[in-house]
C-alpha cells in the first residue's frame, strides 16, 4: 500500500494551524474590544477605533468579513466575482489581510503579536495564512511562504503548503 506523503503533511500541517489558532484563542491576557466590519454584495466598510482598525470590501455576489479583537492592530478584506474573504487579527501590532476573486476563499489570521498575515484566493481555490509570534506567512499566487518566528500557510490552487517555528522550516 502507497501512502501520499503530501496528504499525510497536508493534514499534519492543518490540524496544527487549528490547534494554534484554538490555543490563541484560550490564552493571553483579556481580551480588547473587537472592530468588526463585515459586508457582502457591491458593499464597503472601514472602522477605526483608537488604534484597531478594520475594512472590508465586496463585489457582486461576494462577501467580506475582517475583525481586529487585539484593540491595536488592522484587518483587512477585500472579495470580488464571487469570492470570499475572511481575515482575524487577535493580537495587538499585527495585521491580517485577506483577498478573495473568482470564487475563491482567503482565510488570513493573526495569533501573535507583531505578526503579519496575507491570504489571495483566486479561481475557487482556497488559501489560508496563519502568522504568529513575530511570523509572516503568505499563501497566493506564487505558493506559499512562511518566515519570522510561527508562520503557517497553504494555497490549494498552486498545491504549496509551508510551516515554520523556530529551527523547523517545512515546505513542498
Amino acid at each position: 500500500m502507497k501512502i501520499n506523503k503530501f496528504a499525510v503533511r497536508a493534514l499534519v500541517f492543518l490540524a496544527g494551524g487549528v490547534g494554534c489558532v484554538a490555543f490563541a484563542g484560550l490564552s493571553g491576557e483579556g481580551v480588547a474590544s473587537a472592530v468588526q466590519c463585515s459586508v457582502s454584495n457591491g458593499h464597503q466598510i472601514e472602522r477605526v477605533v483608537g488604534a484597531s482598525g478594520c475594512g472590508a470590501k465586496a463585489g457582486l455576489g461576494s462577501s467580506a468579513t475582517a475583525e481586529d479583537h487585539s484593540g491595536n492592530g488592522t484587518a483587512i478584506s477585500v472579495s470580488d466575482n464571487g469570492g470570499s474573504a475572511n481575515s482575524f487579527n487577535l493580537q495587538p501590532g499585527s495585521s491580517a489581510l485577506a483577498g478573495a476573486n473568482s470564487r475563491g476563499v482567503a482565510y488570513s489570521v493573526t495569533t501573535g503579536p507583531k505578526a503579519l498575515s496575507i491570504a489571495q484566493a483566486r479561481r475557487g481555490g482556497t488559501t489560508v495564512a496563519i502568522g504568529g509570534w513575530g511570523g509572516q506567512a503568505y499563501a497566493g499566487p506564487d505558493g506559499a511562504v512562511c518566515s519570522g518566528g510561527f508562520a503557517a500557510a497553504v494555497d490549494s490552487t498552486t498545491g504549496k503548503a509551508c510551516l515554520h517555528s523556530g529551527s523547523i522550516d517545512l515546505r513542498n
